[in-house]
């Protein structure tokens, strides 16, 4: 952008410390003025706690009516848990004293950085939820780090994967069964890849279909069981997907019709001429690009159906940010002119420090579904 000739040099501060008080306002404000959004904050939850290991307690209440014969009917209440630790992550900028009383420049990038930590901060929510979650690391890699294995690798509170074909009905009582079939364990997970475009497209190229798309819906809604092995009645609103995958599949959703496929008597699958159908899907989703994804060679293009709704409704979250809160001395240290460092060098400097811990919660309101390989 072009420089402002109105900003003249009696805007710059008369001392460093008038510079360091304009930080510490600038950072405030822009902490004040910053509201959670994108995926990883509205689909999980962002939670502020006062400590750093917070126990989330997940209830089973089996809560089933049968004939009366003789007795009534009593069970003891059994709760899972997991935990969530916070840890310290930081960042900082510093400066030349001389600069920032003397350069125009200098001093405008000093006060353009408080609303940089904000930024920052949610960015770094958004890339370890997506580390966790779609992580190409190896078991036992550490949460969030890049050697996260994301959640095929890493167990829910049901003690299984938290992308798995084997979740209980019901984690404290496994001899809770699906009422529609009489099955014990339930899936969120896909392992045969599927590509979201359909099985005529290749990678992000071909045509556009809804087979895949609509086979793992219908999955998704026919699997998942609540605590009694009802179905939970689960609707997806919303598909998460690779930045490379979001324009075709954008563009292939906001089709009002769609080929029809069919095989001559050759065996050849061939589009009907002049054949639609109506693109039933139209307006129904929500498709989310997530940057914070992997796109390197060798990676498969993995999707996830999520229903938003019951996520708000239920509290289903499938993931949770802990924002540990401590004092603003720990927040924002300030390294001004009575430093050791300010006589060493002439500099000035403002660390920004923040505790955060991130998990995996519960499996209900997700489905991943393997992708092609790039």
């Amino acid at each position: 952008m072009p420089l402002n000739p109105l900003f003249l040099s009696d805007t710059l501060p008369s001392t460093s410390l008038a510079a360091i008080r304009e930080f510490n306002d600038r950072y405030l404000a822009a902490l004040m003025a910053a509201t959670p959004n994108g995926w990883a904050d509205t689909l999980g939850t962002l939670q502020p706690t006062d400590s750093p290991l917070t126990t989330y307690p997940i209830s089973q209440l089996n809560t089933r009516y049968q004939r009366t014969e003789g007795e009534s009917r009593f069970k003891k209440l059994i709760e899972k848990s997991f935990d969530v630790k916070t840890e310290e992550f930081d960042d900082g900028y510093e400066a030349k004293v001389y600069d920032l009383l003397r350069k125009v420049f200098a001093y405008r990038r000093w006060q353009e950085a408080p609303g940089r930590f904000v930024l920052a901060e949610e960015q770094h929510r958004h890339t370890q939820i997506a580390r966790i979650l779609d992580g190409t690391g190896t078991r036992g890699g550490s949460v969030g780090s890049a050697n996260d294995p994301g959640g095929v690798g890493r167990l829910c509170v049901d003690g299984v994967d938290f992308f798995a074909t084997t979740h209980p009905v019901n984690m404290t009582d496994s001899t809770i069964a699906r009422q529609i079939d009489g099955a014990t364990t339930w899936s969120n997970y896909q392992s045969s890849a599927k590509n979201v475009l359909g099985s005529s497209a290749t990678g992000t190229t071909g045509t556009f279909l809804i087979d895949n798309l609509q086979g793992e819906v219908s999955s998704m809604r026919n699997s998942v069981p609540d605590e009694n092995g009802q179905l939970l009645d689960v609707d997806p609103d919303t598909i998460l997907v690779s930045m490379d995958y979001v324009e075709p599949l954008v563009n292939g959703l906001a089709n009002d019709n769609l080929l029809v496929f069919v095989a001559d008597q050759g065996g050849a699958t061939n589009a009907m001429a002049g054949a639609a159908v109506r693109n039933v899907y139209k307006g129904r989703f929500n498709v989310v690009g997530v940057k914070e994804f992997t796109q390197t060679s060798g990676s498969t293009a993995d999707w996830y159906l999520v229903d938003s709704k019951i996520i708000k409704a239920k509290g289903l979250d499938p993931w949770l940010a802990l924002r540990e809160t401590i004092p603003s001395s720990l927040g924002l240290r300030v390294f001004d002119e009575s430093s050791d460092y300010f006589k060493d060098t002439g500099n000035i400097k403002m660390s920004s420090h923040i505790w955060y811990g991130f998990s995996l919660a519960l499996p209900h309101a997700i489905r991943r579904i393997k992708g092609p390989t790039r």
